[in-house]
């Protein structure tokens, strides 16, 4: 008879937040007779994190990959703003495509999230210069 293991490599969301919820209940306890399984649900949780961020940073621009943060995170542009003490209106304005990242909010950001500074680091196109691409992608043929 196999036994079933109480834990496995988080595979999902929804299993992330179980594991999350499970181990910030464990370390709310005072006792110690925890203290194994609350390292295993770091190291998985850590695990999934690495996995699943590296490969968000590594495939979306800046503002895409704080979008993707904030609804995975189940948190709102005010709470996130409140966090890391910028205004909401900067958080709209990033999201919005209509002002870059300063160095100040890539390293509030990146510590909030956990994430490398590169991840918040690369150029994108703000909308006055994604329209301006536009048209000229249009005059020259190109679709984008």
């Amino acid at each position: 008879m196999e036994k079933e293991l109480k834990y496995t490599i988080i595979k999902s969301l929804p299993q992330y937040t179980e594991y999350c919820n499970i181990h910030e209940s464990l370390m709310t306890k005072d006792d110690t007779k925890f203290k194994d399984e609350i390292e295993l649900l770091e190291l998985l949780i850590e695990d999934y994190d690495q996995r699943i961020m590296h490969t968000k940073a590594e495939e979306l621009n800046p503002v895409e990959l704080l979008r993707s943060l904030i609804r995975d995170g189940s948190i709102t542009q005010s709470e996130l703003a409140k966090s890391i003490q910028v205004s909401k209106q900067l958080i709209s304005d990033v999201l919005g495509y209509r002002r870059n990242i300063s160095k100040d909010l890539m390293i509030k950001l990146s510590s909030y999230f956990s994430m490398s500074l590169a991840a918040f680091s690369r150029e994108y196109d703000l909308i006055s210069n994604r329209e301006d691409l536009e048209a000229k992608n249009k005059l020259l043929g190109h679709t984008s």
